[in-house]
């Protein structure tokens, strides 16, 4: 096609290509590419990323960019805008804020859909704009927010965290804001299949029978099947809903899928879903710390798990982020205040509890300063304990300002 005289099509920056989008022509010869057809309609995201690595431009039918684009398109194009960085405590009563009123919405959606209502996708999209910007502003106040668990329903908290933490992990991974907005929808949409599961299932809480967990296993097409009916609802959202239990080995479901097969927001959501429900408390199991719940993800890299998102998602969360709850070799307990870059293995202290697991004066210690106990000896971190554990509420700490967190 001679690009010059494309009618009804516009020129765009492969940057800003989106989900819908009808590919008409692009800035070099469909043959020096790896697509197949010379005009397509993008419906995946690794279609987004395969135009990103070829092209630098593409011409776009204007009907479908119109339809597909959260904002006017022009020929002049920008590339997203982060947000200035802002500190953590300034940030919290906005991230409070968004995470209440997600929450509300996690709520709604399982209400509408056990009341047979439409879900309002526009309502969810709006919330979890509200988020996605308080994460471009400080990731840390958010995912502090993940890690105090109700104990109310779990597939609506759940939801929930899989949301803030999926935005998280794509900002890690460079993802763009339109595109950080896609796939926290398709992460709070992710398991309203599991609603059409009988709950005395949902909650058994011993292991389920062959036959049980064939019924487990239906939830991503119960869901799909019932959001395709739904109005508005991004494809993106779509491919996470029905492909975020896949395997990249292929050993998945409901398709047996694998590799690149399985679209990347759902590769995404696969890590984090994964993450949240081996750290959290369940009728069937109690929810492992979060070193231990990474461990888990990194042996099932390349397994269960994209790898490289794995290691991503390592690097997001930290081996030993601040406020998590540490027995040391002593049997004293502490709380993780904060890392230096430099040297993220030997984190700073609180001690909050003696050996005998009571409270005890307040002791700061420095790991990577040598620090000694009361006998003389180094001290050093036995083992990193599940949240809420021996009853400490970090919180309470945060709140009083002990534990100092940057992020960013």
């Amino acid at each position: 096609m001679d690009t010059d005289t494309c009618k009804g099509c516009i020129k765009i920056e492969v940057a800003r290509l989106a989900i819908g989008m009808q590919i008409e022509a692009l800035d070099r010869p469909w043959e020096e590419t790896t697509f197949s057809f010379r005009e397509f309609r993008i419906r995946r995201e690794e279609e987004l990323r395969l135009l990103r690595e070829n092209c630098e431009y593409a011409w776009v039918d204007i009907a479908s960019a119109s339809g597909a684009c959260a904002t006017p398109l022009d020929t002049s194009v920008e590339c997203p805008v982060l947000a200035e960085p802002v500190d953590f405590n300034t940030e919290m009563a906005r991230a409070e804020l968004a995470w209440s009123s997600a929450r509300a919405q996690s709520w709604r959606i399982l209400e509408a859909v056990e009341m047979g209502e439409p879900i309002q996708v526009g309502a969810v999209k709006a919330v979890v704009k509200g988020c996605v910007d308080s994460i471009l502003r400080n990731p840390s106040a958010l995912l502090w927010l993940t890690r105090i668990k109700f104990q109310d329903d779990y597939t609506a908290e759940h939801s929930l965290r899989v949301a803030m933490l999926s935005i998280a992990l794509g900002r890690e991974l460079g993802l763009s804001n339109l595109e950080l907005e896609q796939i926290g929808v398709g992460a709070m949409l992710h398991d309203v299949g599991k609603l059409k599961v009988p709950g005395e299932i949902l909650n058994k809480p011993t292991a389920l029978s062959e036959q049980e967990y064939a019924i487990m296993k239906k939830h991503p097409m119960e869901g799909y099947t019932l959001l395709t009916s739904q109005a508005g609802v991004p494809l993106t959202a779509l491919d996470v809903v029905l492909s975020h239990h896949e395997r990249v080995d292929g050993a998945g479901y409901p398709h047996g899928l694998s590799a690149e097969a399985i679209p990347f927001y759902a590769r995404i959501v696969a890590v984090t879903d994964a993450y949240d429900a081996i750290s959290s408390d369940r009728v069937y199991s109690k929810g492992r710390s979060t070193l231990e719940s990474l461990r888990i993800l990194f042996k099932a890299a390349n397994s269960h798990f994209d790898e490289q998102i794995v290691s991503a998602f390592i690097r997001l969360i930290g081996l030993y982020p601040s406020g998590e709850i540490v027995e040391m070799s002593n049997d004293e307990v502490a709380i993780i205040l904060g890392a230096p870059p430099c040297n993220r293995l030997k984190p700073r202290l609180l001690r909050v509890l003696g050996a005998d697991k009571r409270r005890c004066p307040e002791k700061v210690i420095d790991l990577a300063g040598s620090a000694l106990d009361a006998m003389g000896r180094p001290y050093a971190i036995r083992q990193v304990c599940s949240s809420g554990a021996f009853g400490i509420d970090i919180e309470a700490y945060r709140r009083r300002g002990v534990i100092q967190i940057n992020g960013g």
